[in-house]
């Protein structure tokens, strides 16, 4: 009997396992259908859907999905609407020009593709249309903050064209891309001077956030100038560091998100390792792109000449959760040893500015 119960759990416990492999297993697709009508030169990408999507991001679940659209090489972007399910039906029609001079389907799709980058929201737009930005309420709150905003034209024609306005990085995580290579033999169906391809899925694969400095697929780059003033006397030496601009790669604001918390930065100079001065910004939200006014997150040291080989600086990235909880997202050191801290020493009151990586603490 006992050994019949044994062989009983081992069977659920397995269907259980192999039922929450398959789910993991699931891969997240997009699906499309390309039209181009030679007439009017004109290719229409119709979003079908997309399937599998990720439903929670760090604490905060996704208020919703679209899928941005672009034609290389050209630089228009069309958007859909935002659908809030996680197996999102857009049936949304985005049209793209493709003028040109080619005889031929084959000359006209020479060089281009199409790429359809998925978004999930995590802050609808409100009642009057305009779209609830955190850089906005960051802006009202804190004066050392500059919000990001990018603004792409709206484009309208009589053909079922729509092209949004886009959201700041702030409001939107990105999921990931497809890119499709335009093949003349892939259009397969045909009408008179119409061709069109079947319904296309396919997986989206991740990519990156776009920014030149990025090179590690989790990291975050601060802009950071350093002044040194050398005093008459060598008795009121003078240090001083501003920060301008904090950017992260997205799987760097997707790990601050997991945290929980809010983001601040702190920066601290220490004399024989003992602390000196230190400033500490206002808290702000995770985001991968954010300009800050250097004029009110600037701190300044003053020591004694022959003290400087002992004047060590560090800026620190650190979250701190609603428990209190503090963690180190990363870290920056500066001191006679750093290259910025050297030339700042070698050219008295003039600013040295650098992208530093904030190294991981984690």
């Amino acid at each position: 009997m006992a050994l019949k119960l044994e062989k009983l759990r081992n069977f659920f416990s397995t269907s259980q396992i192999d039922s929450a492999s398959n789910i993991s297993d699931l891969q997240a697709e997009v699906g499309f259908k390309l039209t181009y009508f030679e007439q009017t030169k004109q290719l229409v990408v119709k979003v079908i859907g997309a399937r599998h999507l990720p439903s929670i991001y760090g604490t905060q679940k996704p208020e919703g999905y679209l899928i941005k659209v672009r034609v290389y090489p050209g630089r228009e972007k069309c958007e859909t609407d935002i659908v809030k399910q996680s197996w999102p039906t857009f049936n949304q029609e985005l049209t793209f020009d493709l003028q040109s001079n080619a005889n031929t389907l084959k000359d006209q799709f020479l060089g281009k593709f199409v790429t359809l980058t998925v978004y999930a929201v995590l802050e609808s737009p409100n009642k009057n249309g305009t779209n609830v930005r955190r850089s906005n309420s960051l802006r009202n709150s804190f004066r050392f903050l500059i919000g990001k905003e990018e603004n792409v034209d709206v484009r309208k024609s009589s053909k079922s064209r729509q092209c949004a306005s886009r959201f700041t990085f702030d409001n939107r995580r990105t999921i990931g891309a497809v890119t499709y290579n335009l093949d003349p033999k892939k259009f397969t169906q045909k009408k008179y001077l119409t061709h069109s391809t079947p319904d296309i899925w396919r997986v989206i694969q991740n990519i990156s956030s776009g920014i030149d400095f990025e090179k590690k697929e989790s990291s975050c780059n601060l802009e950071v100038t350093v002044t040194y003033f050398n005093s008459e006397d060598g008795n009121n030496d003078r240090m001083e560091i501003a920060l301008s601009k904090l950017r992260c790669s997205m799987m760097s604001m997707h790990e601050q998100e997991k945290l929980g918390g809010s983001i601040y930065l702190k920066i601290t100079t220490f004399e024989y390792g003992v602390r000196i001065a230190s400033w500490k910004s206002d808290k702000f939200q995770p985001t991968i792109s954010m300009k800050i006014e250097p004029s009110t997150a600037t701190l300044q040291a003053i020591f004694k000449n022959y003290n400087l080989r002992n004047i060590q600086m560090t800026i620190r990235l650190i979250s701190k959760n609603v428990l209190g909880k503090k963690t180190i997202i990363g870290k920056i050191d500066l001191d006679n040893g750093s290259d910025i801290f050297r030339e700042a020493i070698d050219s008295p009151s003039n600013p040295i500015t650098k992208s530093l990586e904030l190294g991981s603490q984690r």
